[in-house]
């Protein structure tokens, strides 16, 4: 973290010093106990803690708590400090702490693309810069809060992914992370259950825009309708495109499957660039042109970009192809699921497989609420134009994908609707060989772990 004395401190959390230890030399900012070392900034963000957790001495360090009582019998050389609200408290640090920091920071959201599109850019700026960014797929407001407290003097660019999780997250996320410049990778149809509609749900992704500062740029994918749309709402918003039609600023053609990887030809202004990025499907183009796109506009040279990008390495559970069960090949794609990568994971499964016996395993999209039958029906449509030689669908809501290819002319004896995991496998023992290629698509919360580990064994 930037070096600070809690003097500097108190005053942004409106904090009272009660207990007064050797003043430590603030390293890091925590919000877990167990994350606790010399010098920790300690937000106790913790209910749950007790007489139990203090047991041994605790190392020198700064307690801020809105439940100092429980911390009277604490040993070691602490200093302890009282706040009105705990969260409050720390919200307030996380704004103090960010307008110290005059540095680029991205921020990303969208339905799918949001963690492989980070993860580029990232991989892109560190060649030259020193770079802070989201861990992974965490990218609720509390990992994200942990990333930019610990942002360092040394510290030049930040990344940011954004989900929304609830109504007014986003919203949040612009206060206290922005000003920032954003990116919505495309917004399909996800979590509609808990916004209650599409339009909702795009509205909601749209507020990641409140975060974007005067020097801030806006970039949006040209090719998705509902982003489009939406925007012809908004006045003050003048994009940077990125997609493959003549819209874009930043546009992708001439898109060729390759050996392990994806080859296209990038146009900017009157520019042209061949680009060969590692990994497959069109909307990892998508992801590469984004990632281009907004490394270009904050002075990265596109060759450069470009280049660097052929080193990258794609994330666990998506679009991972290995070795699979009786000599097939297994793409598996269980991180997460929703339309968009469902359509995406098709594709890569029909250009692998090249006339090869191909397997799609589908799982359920969860949380569509009243749009549940109708994302399902459409997932059908997208199989029967794929024209995979064998669709397995698990679970009773999974199954509407089934019954609904067999409605639009797909032969009966390539559908199988399986209750369990388990019932899948046994198929796919008797279907897979050497020539086969299988994709299983289902998100992290149902990835269905013993059915892959089998395939991959």
């Amino acid at each position: 973290m930037k070096s600070l004395n809690l003097n500097e401190i108190l005053p942004c959390i409106n904090g009272v010093v009660i207990r007064n230890g050797p003043p430590p030399v603030l390293e890091k900012v925590i919000t877990q106990k167990k994350k606790l070392r010399n010098g920790s900034l300690f937000f106790c963000l913790d209910r749950n803690l007790n007489e139990t957790d203090f047991h041994k001495a605790f190392p020198p360090c700064v307690i801020i708590s809105d439940r100092v009582g429980k911390l009277k019998n604490i040993k070691g050389d602490v200093t302890i400090v009282k706040v009105n609200n705990i969260k409050g408290a720390y919200r307030s640090f996380l704004q103090c702490y960010r307008s110290l920091f005059d540095i680029p920071v991205i921020a990303i959201t969208g339905t799918s693309g949001k963690t492989t599109t980070k993860e580029m850019i990232r991989h892109i700026l560190s060649s030259r810069y020193k770079v802070k960014a989201t861990l992974g797929n965490y990218n609720l407001f509390r990992s994200n809060a942990s990333v930019l407290a610990n942002f360092e003097e040394e510290t030049d660019y930040a990344v940011f992914e954004f989900g929304i999780g609830k109504t007014g997250n986003l919203e949040r996320c612009g206060r206290y992370f922005g000003p920032y410049s954003a990116l919505i990778t495309g917004i399909g149809a996800d979590h509609i259950e808990r916004f209650g509609s599409t339009d909702k749900y795009v509205a909601e992704k749209l507020k990641i825009l409140t975060g974007v500062g005067k020097n801030g740029f806006t970039f949006l994918n040209a090719d998705c309708p509902n982003t489009s749309q939406a925007l012809n709402t908004l006045d003050t918003v003048n994009p940077v495109w990125f997609g493959l039609g003549d819209k874009a600023d930043y546009k992708g053609e001439d898109i060729r499957f390759s050996a392990h990887s994806m080859e296209f030809t990038l146009r900017h202004k009157e520019n042209s660039y061949q680009v060969s990025i590692p990994g497959y499907g069109i909307h990892n183009v998508y992801n590469s042109i984004a990632a281009i796109a907004v490394t270009h506009v904050h002075g990265f040279d596109i060759l450069s970009a470009i280049d660097r990008l052929k080193s990258f390495r794609h994330l666990r559970r998506h679009l991972e192809v290995k070795k699979g069960l009786n000599g097939s090949t297994l793409i598996d794609d269980t991180w997460n699921i929703n339309s968009n990568s469902v359509q995406a994971a098709l594709s890569v499964l029909q250009e692998v497989s090249k006339g090869r016996h191909s397997i799609a395993v589908l799982g359920k999209i969860s949380e569509l609420g009243i749009e549940e039958k109708s994302e399902h029906k459409k997932i059908a449509g997208m199989v029967v134009k794929s024209q995979p030689s064998v669709l397995i669908t698990i679970g009773q809501t999974a199954a509407t994908i089934g019954k609904e290819a067999l409605q639009l002319g797909m032969n009966s004896e390539n559908i199988h609707m399986c209750k369990q995991s388990q019932e899948a496998f046994e198929l796919l023992k008797r279907l897979a060989g050497p020539q086969s290629v299988i994709l299983v698509k289902a998100s992290m919360r149902e990835s269905f772990r013993k059915l892959l580990r089998d395939l991959k064994g």
